[in-house]
């Protein structure tokens, strides 16, 4: 084997994962998305699965423009290879410096991602329960932000991207849910949710197959509320297809309960790095698909 074969094996075995949480919001001084992100290892694997590498960002603020200004630059960054930026991404690095959040970004400026995974993380305080989101909305952005404002009248990707009222992560969704909850989840009832696929729609039903097990329960959610958590999963989603609409973004979201607790930290941190998990092995799955199909 030569030693550009033994390159590409190499950068077979390796991916990275920019796992992101939010900044305080509303009477929550200290965000739980924020606290599980932080306490991610540096890299993990499985069975099955890469050596896993995490990149850590900062706290995103819970504010639509700083969304729309940071996201991108996360998702795409030009200073990966800065010192200091192997595990951890601060947004004060990024480049350009932060703007009014609404100024379009030329694809041209960098089109290649910086990771091969990203999994936003966000709080839904009411819940007990773990989701992971399927898709993520373009308009109805109706609620205030942390800085008072609404973007209920925006109309910035429609009109400047023509983009989708609503976007989708590239993986095989049903699989990845099954992969997750597979050793985390409380059997429960069936769960059913309605993908909107244009001209086609699907109904993928979620049941619970296996034999139950004392684990965390995990869901699988196709509204992500209508608040910072859907529009930064939208505006994620969105960097990939305004680049190219026929490559769906490597991206998930991950709400958590409100709960701070060391326990619940800790509970966090195992679905999280299950869900992580889940998604690198489907998604490898589904390219050993793609190459045998190839060779047939």
């Amino acid at each position: 084997m030569g030693s550009r074969d033994a390159e590409i094996d190499d950068a077979k075995d390796k991916v990275k994962v920019l796992v992101t949480g939010f900044g305080p919001f509303g009477n929550n001084s200290v965000n739980p998305s924020h606290l599980i992100a932080s306490t991610l290892p540096i890299s993990f694997t499985g069975e099955n699965l890469p050596n896993i590498k995490i990149i850590n960002a900062s706290p995103i603020p819970v504010q639509y423009r700083a969304v729309r200004d940071v996201v991108p630059r996360l998702d795409f960054p030009r200073n990966l290879a800065k010192e200091g930026m192997e595990t951890s991404l601060p947004l004060d690095s990024l480049t350009p410096p932060l703007n009014d959040g609404l100024a379009l970004a030329s694809p041209s400026v960098e089109t290649r991602p910086g990771f091969d995974f990203i999994l936003h993380i966000g709080m839904a305080a009411p819940r007990k329960f773990y989701t992971m989101e399927t898709c993520a909305h373009r308009d109805g952005y109706v609620s205030r932000d942390e800085a008072g404002e609404s973007f209920e009248h925006d109309t910035y990707w429609r009109d400047t991207y023509k983009s989708p009222e609503v976007l989708r992560p590239g993986f095989d969704v049903e699989d990845v849910w099954r992969r997750w909850k597979s050793d985390l989840m409380v059997r429960g009832p069936q769960t059913s949710i309605v993908l909107d696929a244009g001209w086609r729609r699907k109904v993928f039903i979620f049941a619970d197959s296996l034999p139950a097990k004392k684990g965390v329960d995990v869901r699988p959610s196709n509204d992500a509320g209508r608040y910072l958590c859907d529009f930064t999963y939208y505006t994620s989603l969105v960097e990939y297809w305004r680049r190219d609409p026929d490559v769906k973004a490597p991206a998930m979201f991950l709400h958590v309960p409100g709960r701070i607790e060391d326990m619940d930290i800790e509970t966090g941190r195992k679905v999280a790095l299950g869900l992580i998990g889940a998604m690198v092995g489907s998604a490898r799955r589904k390219e050993e698909e793609e190459e045998v199909g190839d060779l047939i």
